[in-house]
């Protein structure tokens, strides 16, 4: 069952057949074969749904409508001036300013393609006038848009959550340092190329007026992060009731105090939001179907049980799940990777002593450095379209922010705690 299962999915994979639609076709291959006559068109139907039901994951929709809102209603444009202020007229300033305003952006919508248009649409144009190359800005951009499912709220968390039974708010929690430090870490190197190559300019916020004046302008953009991520903490709403909060928050915003928001963009906050939710509410559908017969087949255990029979040592076993994943990243989307391989990876980990925790924000940030990756890299691919630049002209600058990425990773990795000492501080494990 198991091997007719993978071959058919390496098949339609092979005939480019779209994820989600591989998965579920995979699955009803396997039903059709071992349950004939049994109604298996109503048996995947079924299991589809009752993936999908489920109060966590009604989350998403709510935090892609926040996004695209931001983006449609000028929230995002404000958070850029902000971060725009404090840094544009330094070395490399406005590319320290583009991925500060990614972090803000991501402590928002949770998605990293999200982060990669709405922040990249704004600034890529602005660094090419003040002289960056544009294939550094698109690169920069792409890289920053990574941090956007790491620091929370987290599309890919909240798939890890449902998946494996833990808690949403203990991850997102949890993704807070690592995402910060994936921040710092390009600042960094965003620091030492301008000045290499004499990245500067005046700032853009001198033409508005001074900084106190585009942060009372942009305040109430700035507080939404605040709202939607101290309500979770604070234990005053669930990370879906704090979508919703965000939704209603960057509506009344955006309309009645920044008055931006038109009839117009409304209608395409809502249909981009739910074009990009159902996309994913299906590919996790087919995705978890495909999983529970994978569940069915004994294979996480077998797999575990066949890497632990090769080796013990923790650091071999580390480094070979996260080459793996680091090659999935480049191949399959990041919440497609995470229900397909926390069932394997999680219980292998906690063998050997890993929380199930700093798992999920390990995994969530090795595979979303694969947005950044060719073939797949949809971060680099939207950042590359604003831009109008080429692959080729773009992969050498993009390679060197991965290993930026993955620098930070393996610091991670080294030092468990980082990832779980704000959870720990409060209580939550």
């Amino acid at each position: 069952m198991i091997g007719v299962l993978i071959l058919t999915l390496l098949i339609l994979l092979f005939l480019t057949v779209p994820i989600f639609a591989a998965l579920a076709l995979s699955a009803l291959v396997v039903f059709a074969i071992y349950f004939p006559g049994q109604g298996m068109d109503l048996m995947l139907a079924q299991s589809m749904v009752k993936s999908c039901d489920s109060f966590p994951l009604m989350a998403i929709p709510f935090f892609m409508l926040v996004g695209t809102l931001m983006s449609k209603g000028g929230l995002a444009k404000k958070l850029v001036d902000i971060a725009e202020a404090f840094t544009g007229n330094s070395a490399g300033g406005l590319g320290t300013a583009a991925i500060v305003a990614s972090m803000l952006f991501a402590a928002i919508s949770g998605s990293g393609p999200a982060t990669a248009a709405a922040i990249g649409g704004i600034m890529i144009p602005a660094m090419a006038k003040q002289g960056y190359g544009k294939e550094y800005s698109a690169s920069l951009l792409a890289a920053g848009s990574t941090i956007g499912p790491v620091i929370p709220p987290s599309i890919p968390m909240i798939m890890f959550a449902v998946t494996i039974g833990c808690s949403t708010t203990t991850l997102f929690m949890a993704g807070v340092i690592p995402g910060l430090l994936m921040g710092v870490g390009l600042i960094v190197y965003n620091k030492w190329i301008s000045k290499r190559k004499d990245y500067r300019g005046e700032s853009l916020s001198e033409e508005k007026g001074s900084k106190a004046k585009t942060i009372k302008e942009g305040i109430w953009a700035l507080l939404m992060p605040v709202i939607v991520l101290g309500g979770i903490y604070s234990g005053i709403f669930t990370p879906t009731e704090s979508a919703v909060v965000g939704v209603v928050y960057s509506l009344a915003v955006s309309k009645f105090i920044y008055k931006t928001l038109t009839w117009q963009g409304l209608k395409e906050s809502l249909v981009d939001a739910a074009i990009t939710s159902a996309t994913i509410m299906i590919l996790f559908g087919g995705a978890n179907t495909f999983g529970r017969i994978l569940t069915l087949g004994d294979i996480p255990a077998t797999i575990a049980g066949g890497i632990l029979s090769v080796t013990s040592s923790k650091i071999v076993i580390m480094i070979l799940i996260n080459l793996i994943l680091l090659v999935v990243g480049m191949f399959i989307d990041t919440n497609s990777s995470v229900i397909l391989f926390a069932p394997i990876v999680v219980p292998l980990l906690t063998q050997l002593g890993y929380h199930e925790i700093f798992i999920g924000v390990m995994m969530v940030v090795n595979l979303c450095i694969g947005m950044l990756t060719p073939p797949l890299g949809p971060n680099l691919f939207i950042t590359m379209r604003i831009g109008g630049v080429s692959l080729e002209k773009t992969l050498p600058s993009a390679l060197a922010t991965i290993v930026i990425l993955y620098i930070v990773l393996a610091v991670m990795i080294i030092f468990p705690e980082l990832v779980l000492c704000l959870p720990r501080l409060l209580g939550m494990i």
